[in-house]
């Protein structure tokens, strides 16, 4: 399910806002509704949080009541006109990002006329808005929560289920190309696999998953199993996944590299080079809507992979963050993770890993 952002102003909706809450929690979790930035840090740019959190959000409800345009600060300044307006800044995101933006009309307000908007929001006026009537609120909610379910499905986070003959064929091609990487004589990790009488470990879990998680290379057990994220590590990732209500078998499992490498060193460029193309057949193959990158080579590979702004940035600062690729027909995100391995000698991250695992709930 996709989340709603709500957008309002406490001194003009916020007893509306608080029994449409209400009422759509009853058709929606908890954490499909995203109505506050709450705990901004001290220091943070609290546009780009907004950005941030909309970015995360598929549908947003602009919430006008009677005073939406006619509030003033002491100054004598119009609120919707100020430089840290938060309702403003809002709306003038979620436009910028083309999201789905419903105005919801409460308190017997009427469309604000677009020559008295900020040039920013002006097309707000154009959007077609929804009515709720105090005396019809629970019929006119209901109506709501119709009209966004029906929206929902068409967002670029949503993934149908393949047909069965499509998830067999992707299923085949994924067998084929693992046969394809055990054969592979040429890979430079080939010699030490068959010495150490090693597996590849292409990857493992669902052909046609929504979310595709690739670590950064196989560790020993999983070289002598051919299975990905098994251990210690593989435990802690099955714990995050079942934050989200999703286990290994609901997702594609792999890493950007395919072999284990002596002495479990990092990646050099001939290795990332040569198992980026299986990679890019598996991306190619399964068509995930997101792909998370677990530790930092991981998502510098794939930052880099996509030319990505972020590509330079560290994982302290992108862990968490839905980034999607700027490309014509696309509808693949990235989000970067610290890798599951670190709660083993950090416990206290188990916290921030969670709360980022809950942000794909909307690819779920």
């Amino acid at each position: 399910m996709s989340r709603i952002f709500i957008n309002y102003r406490r001194l003009d909706t916020e007893g509306y806002v608080g029994r449409l809450y209400d009422h759509l929690l009853k058709e929606f979790k908890p954490t499909d509704i995203f109505m506050d930035v709450q705990n901004i840090e001290p220091g943070a740019d609290f546009v780009q949080v907004l950005e941030d959190a909309i970015a995360a959000c598929d549908i947003f409800l602009a919430m006008i009541g009677p005073h939406w345009g006619k509030l003033y600060n002491e100054a004598g300044e119009r609120r919707l006109e100020e430089w840290n307006d938060f309702v403003r800044i809002e709306i003038e995101t979620a436009l910028k990002q083309g999201k789905i933006v419903v105005p919801i009309l409460v308190g017997g307000s009427q469309m604000p006329n677009p020559s008295t908007l900020p040039e920013s929001i002006m097309s707000l006026s154009r959007r077609n808005a929804f009515t709720l009537t105090h005396y019809r609120f629970a019929e006119d909610v209901e109506s709501l929560v119709g009209f966004l379910r029906g929206l929902i499905p068409t967002h670029p986070t949503f993934k149908r289920r393949a047909a069965p003959d499509v998830i067999a064929r992707k299923e085949k091609a994924l067998k084929d190309l693992r046969l394809d990487l055990l054969n592979a004589k040429e890979s430079p990790l080939y010699a030490y696999r068959t010495e150490q009488r090693y597996y590849p470990v292409l990857g493992e879990g669902y052909a046609d998953a929504n979310i595709m998680i690739v670590g950064e290379s196989p560790g020993k057990q999983e070289a002598e199993t051919g299975k990905p994220f098994i251990g210690p590590s593989g435990e802690v990732l099955d714990s995050l996944l079942d934050v989200i209500e999703l286990s290994r078998a609901d997702v594609w499992l792999t890493n950007i590299l395919l072999d284990r490498a002596p002495d479990n060193r990092d990646p050099n460029k001939e290795e990332l080079d040569y198992y980026g193309v299986y990679l890019d057949k598996m991306i190619e193959i399964v068509d995930p809507r997101v792909i998370v990158t677990l530790g930092r080579f991981s998502m510098t590979y794939i930052l880099r992979k996509f030319n990505l702004p972020e590509k330079t940035q560290t994982i302290s600062k992108l862990h968490g963050k839905l980034i999607q690729i700027e490309a014509e027909n696309s509808n693949l995100h990235i989000m970067p993770m610290y890798h599951p391995a670190m709660v083993l000698y950090n416990p206290s991250k188990r916290d921030v890993l969670r709360q980022d695992m809950q942000r794909l709930e909307m690819f779920t």
